[in-house]
């Protein structure tokens, strides 16, 4: 608290006018990032008698927004994908369109919460990986005890050349895309 309140040019006490303890502080952060993610696509399954969009599609908007959202915040992954939802109405918000739209697709009720941390465990992964060194899988020349991994390594950047994303690392997108699919695909073969 005395950082922040030292970052914000106030003493910590005027903080404690707006908040009760460093718990509210963290709701409000969580439910300020949580508002950026746009879960719009998975609402218009639910509005509409005919969506103008298709679950896969929805999912795929979902799961991209949520990762970018993410990636801009990479520091807030372990903290907010630990906290409670209670006391964070955006992020109640954002989750209710998610179930909303994933009942109205047909995802049984009993399925919902599976598919929402499924695609959060991979999503919280990508935004991390969207910010990882561009060098992580590289060894030093000396180091030979993994040709095999080095040489798929060498294989995958070459083949990734052009990658526009919100990715500092550019391999991050084309695994974000291939495990999206993956999740996209088997959400879809358990709605009915």
């Amino acid at each position: 608290m005395k950082r922040l309140a030292d970052r914000l040019g106030v003493s910590v006490s005027a903080l404690y006018n707006h908040i009760a303890n460093k718990a509210d502080l963290l709701l409000l952060v969580e439910d300020a990032v949580m508002s950026r993610v746009d879960a719009s696509a998975l609402g218009e399954l639910v509005d509409a008698q005919s969506p103008a969009t298709t679950l896969p599609d929805a999912l795929r908007s979902w799961g991209r927004s949520y990762r970018d959202v993410f990636a801009a915040y990479p520091e807030l992954v372990p903290l907010i994908a630990t906290m409670p939802v209670s006391g964070a109405p955006a992020t109640r918000r954002m989750y209710e369109t998610v179930a909303a739209g994933l009942v109205a697709a047909g995802v049984p009720r009993a399925q919902v919460v599976t598919v929402i941390v499924s695609f959060e465990s991979f999503l919280y992964g990508s935004a991390m990986d969207a910010n990882a060194p561009t060098e992580i899988f590289s060894s030093a020349p000396e180091e030979s005890d993994a040709p095999t991994f080095q040489a798929a390594v060498g294989a995958f950047t070459a083949r990734v050349t052009d990658a526009p994303s919100c990715a500092v690392n550019p391999y991050a997108d084309d695994p974000f895309e291939w495990g999206l699919q993956a999740l996209v695909d088997r959400t879809v073969a358990i709605a009915h």
